[in-house]
């Protein structure tokens, strides 16, 4: 369990950090596209030099119905990405990472419709994502 918050600790840490490079990148380097691709090749081949010997062990083993998910994950994220940098291309990072910042409604969402087995939703995990839907919200109608 400790594990996995430091896990997401990280991934929070990193997805800030990529929403000001981004808005550096998208306000005086290139346009979002270009952008989107370059970090994902850049992201490719960096977890290919790090990962190689795991990867090639570990794909063989993953069922081939896993594949689906898998290809969708990576479509969803490639997605994900395109979008904040075109987000930031057109308003301030500090409108769209908190909007960015969203995804829980629609993990939590998803969550209840496909992982209904694996996972429960609660009223304690409902009210901390009405928490930063409200957060969203109060940062968009505070900013200028």
């Amino acid at each position: 369990m400790v594990l996995g918050y430091a896990a997401a600790l990280g991934a929070s840490l990193s997805y800030g950090a990529v929403s000001v490079i981004g808005r550096k990148i998208v306000g005086d380097f290139a346009p979002p596209l270009v952008a989107t691709s370059f970090s994902l090749l850049f992201g490719t081949v960096l977890m290919a030099a790090v990962f190689h010997r795991q990867a090639s062990v570990e794909v063989a083993r993953v069922p081939r119905r896993a594949w689906a998910y898998i290809v969708l994950a990576g479509c969803a994220s490639t997605w994900g990405l395109t979008f904040l940098f075109l987000g930031l291309s057109k308003a301030p990072v500090v409108l769209v990472a908190p909007a960015a910042g969203t995804f829980p409604l629609v993990s939590v969402t998803l969550s209840y419709v496909v992982l209904r087995r694996l996972e429960r939703v609660t009223w304690h995990t409902l009210g901390g994502v009405i928490l930063v839907v409200a957060g969203v919200a109060l940062v968009a109608v505070g900013s200028p």
